[in-house]
């Protein structure tokens, strides 16, 4: 694991913008481990009574616990496969409080998002599934013929926001050099909340491509209204060629 200041000698090596120094240490409070296959029922249990409840596209789309939980399976399963996903202990309570920062390796950009199926899925788990799969597979990245590492999920616990854990998580544990000896061009991330939007474009993040409002529309035809100044979802590209 990178140290701090290590990581933002990372940054800074690949012209990575930063919103300076983070204000407190969050390594005072929290203990940030690398996550394993063995960890997945405790990632799984925390995830599925805080992500929702936090998370804009899915408070917006009615997303639960009960009618999401297929999706973060599949999600946190692929996740795990790979050597970058992180569980954030609370070092008094010793519990894992917003385990998933997961990042996922792939040779090309195509994406494997139809390894689940979601024609048994609710309304909202479908709507957010054929949003996600339009732009994480964006045509741009294939053009580009790009092998990237892809920042899979994300999310701090209500309760433990303002600390400086998302800037802190931004790139915690990459080591850039060591990602381009693995022939890797860029890191991609998809953004589903304005904030997390906010963080990797001032961390030198390009945005590639966004999902529509027209597309934010149920079968009724009902709009679909966001609880905050979220509008859609972005894809981000960090070119770590440059």
């Amino acid at each position: 694991m990178l140290s701090l200041t290590a990581r933002r000698l990372a940054q800074s090596a690949v012209g990575c913008r930063t919103v300076g120094p983070t204000p407190r240490d969050p390594t005072a409070k929290y203990d940030f481990v690398p996550a394993e296959a063995r960890d997945k029922g405790e990632i799984m249990d925390v995830t599925l009574k805080t992500l929702f409840a936090i998370e804009p596209h899915t408070r917006a789309l009615g997303i639960t616990a009960e009618n999401g939980s297929e999706f973060i399976d599949w999600l946190v399963s692929k996740s795990l496969k790979y050597p970058h996903s992180m569980r954030i202990v609370h070092k008094e309570s010793g519990k894992v409080r917003f385990p998933l920062f997961t990042c996922q390796y792939l040779r090309k950009i195509s994406d494997d998002s139809d390894d689940v199926d979601l024609s048994q899925a609710g309304e909202g788990v479908q709507i957010l599934g054929l949003l996600l799969r339009a732009y994480s597979r964006c045509q741009i990245l294939d053009t580009l013929d790009v092998q990237v590492l892809r920042r899979e999920l994300t999310f701090v616990d209500a309760a433990h926001q303002r600390q400086g854990i998302a800037q802190y998580l931004v790139h915690l544990g990459l080591d850039f050099d060591e990602l381009r000896s693995r022939c890797l061009d860029g890191i991609v991330s998809e953004a589903s909340s304005i904030a997390n939007q906010t963080l990797l474009a001032k961390n030198g993040y390009e945005e590639l491509a966004r999902s529509k409002r027209k597309e934010y529309v149920r079968s009724n035809g009902e709009p679909v209204v966001f609880p905050d100044a979220t509008e859609t979802i972005k894809l981000f590209y960090l070119n770590l060629k440059q």
